[in-house]
Parts: C-alpha cells; structure tokens; sequence
C-alpha cells in the first residue's frame, strides 16, 4: 500500500505523466507487473545495486529504507533477488514495493502478500550474499537513470521515475490531462481528435 506522504502520486496514471516527462523518464516492457491486477503503487525510489549472480543489497535494504519507499533494484537476472519473506520483512517495514531490473521468486507467496513487484519476471534460483557496495547510487534500469529521492509512479501501463525536483510540477501537468480528459465524452474527444488529425495529415 503506498504511503500517506506519496499518495497524491497515485491519483495519475504513468499515461497521466506522459505529458510531465520525456520519454527518458519511463521504464516500459520488458519490466511489467509480476502478478495480475496489482493496484497503481507510488513512493521515494530507494535505489540498490547487485553485483553479478548476488543479492546481498536487497537484504540490506529492506532494513536501511525509509517508511513509503521503492526499492529499484538493477541486478542479475540469472538470479532471484527476493522470495516471500523478504518482501513480507520488507512490507512489514513500510517499503511499498519494488521494481527490478531482474528476477523474484515465490511470487504466489508475494501476491497472496498483495506485494507490488515490478519486475523481468521470475526464477526459482537465488543470488548469493557475498558483495557489498553502498546502496543509493544511481541506478539504470532499460537505459533509464534512477537516483535515490526520485519518485516512482508505477502501474500496468509501466514505470514513470519523476526527478524530486520536478515533482510538484509534474504532478500538476499530469493532473491537469488527467481532468481535461475526465471532462470530455466519447464524442466530444472523437471531434477534437478527429479536427487535430486532419489539420496533421493536411499539412504534412
């Protein structure tokens, strides 16, 4: 469940944010919900880095992490970087869920939790807990930068990372589409689309 402090995230969609953020800013397929209808999640993105075939970092984080926050993870995907109790601990301290450029495993376990994982997909094999290296580096997940701070929006359309500092506004921006398409009917946006792709094609 997201936290009180980030919930005003969640009143958007990743579509919402579109108009908010470049496309650099967006973490899409491969990476997808790991179990089915998982609600829309939002949080400070805590970032962890694992080294090749190890998982040690995650462990670490689920105790170093604030209350609210995402744990974004870029590790092996050869390899499992969380199981059930490891998102149930996490859960338990308050982390609202994570996105991974990698694997989890036990996930009938995390869904029975209602633990939000974005995610590669699955692997019954676990990393090993042999590498440490200081988690809150930026982290790169298909090619899109995270920092430590940055707000995650995340849902079944995909991932959005908002800088901390461009927050607020896009927010704004994003609330502002998500209204301006609540306030128009089918016919009314079919009329406005239909008058915009003919001015496109006409002038190209």
């Amino acid at each position: 469940m997201t936290h009180p402090t980030y919930s005003r995230f969640t009143d958007v969609s990743t579509c919402d944010l579109a108009d908010a953020l470049p496309r650099s800013q967006f973490i899409a397929s491969p990476i997808t919900p790991l179990w089915p209808d998982m609600p829309r999640f939002a949080g400070r993105a805590y970032t962890v880095k694992c080294a090749p075939g190890d998982h040690l970092m995650v462990h670490v984080a689920i105790y170093e992490a604030q209350p609210g926050d995402v744990l974004v993870i870029q590790a092996d995907p050869e390899f499992a970087v969380s199981g059930g109790n490891v998102c149930a601990i996490a859960q338990r301290n308050g982390i609202t869920g994570f996105v991974v450029e990698g694997v989890v495993r036990d996930i009938d376990e995390v869904r029975e939790l209602a633990f939000p994982i974005h995610g590669l997909g699955v692997c019954p094999k676990p990393g090993a807990k042999k590498v440490y290296e200081p988690n809150g580096a930026p982290v790169q997940l298909q090619g899109v930068t995270v920092n430590t701070g940055d707000i995650i929006v995340a849902d079944n359309d995909g991932v959005a990372v908002i800088p901390q500092a461009q927050a607020e506004e896009a927010l704004s921006v994003a609330l502002a589409r998500r209204d301006k398409d609540a306030s128009q009917t089918l016919d009314e946006w079919q009329a406005n689309h239909k008058a915009n792709i003919d001015k496109i094609v006409s002038r190209l």
